[in-house]
């Protein structure tokens, strides 16, 4: 599949992208982020990366500075109705994360555990365990995930 595409046969899904970059012990961002130039303090909105899950429509936004130096990453994601996006846990390089629910209302599966998340409300939790982040709601959703590599 990575052949596939890296040839621009193919393009990835988030859950696709999720397993490779657990198996490579990289966050998303930080793929997303490889394009940009080295690290900065300051990126406007218009050179902040954007990728879109081409079987959901599911769009990431890279809102942190590339190479931050903080280390933290800013991640704004938009979350159509309708939308179930999982991860499988990662590997050794697990990291935490924040998030932070913009508008609208998803529900966040933690393990088995079943979260309902609304404009407002916030959750920590790390990425070693299942995740899922499903709209199954009529509206999109938005919401910031804050990322800080352990």
């Amino acid at each position: 599949m990575l052949s596939r595409i890296e040839r621009a046969e193919s393009s990835a899904t988030a859950n696709l992208l999720g397993r490779i970059c657990s198996a490579l012990g990289v966050t998303l961002s930080s793929i997303i982020a490889l394009g940009e130039s080295g690290p900065g303090r300051i990126v406007c909105r218009a050179d902040q990366p954007v990728w879109r899950d081409p079987e959901t429509g599911y769009k990431r936004r890279h809102a942190s500075p590339p190479g931050a130096p903080s280390g933290i990453e800013i991640i704004v994601v938009d979350l159509p109705a309708e939308t179930r996006v999982p991860y499988s846990p990662w590997g050794e390089t697990a990291y935490s994360q924040q998030l932070l629910m913009l508008s609208g209302k998803i529900r966040l599966w933690i393990d088995d555990t079943p979260h309902i998340l609304s404009e407002g409300d916030s959750a920590d939790f790390d990425v070693q365990r299942p995740l899922v982040f499903e709209n199954s709601f009529e509206a999109p959703a938005q919401y910031v995930l804050f990322i800080r590599q352990r």
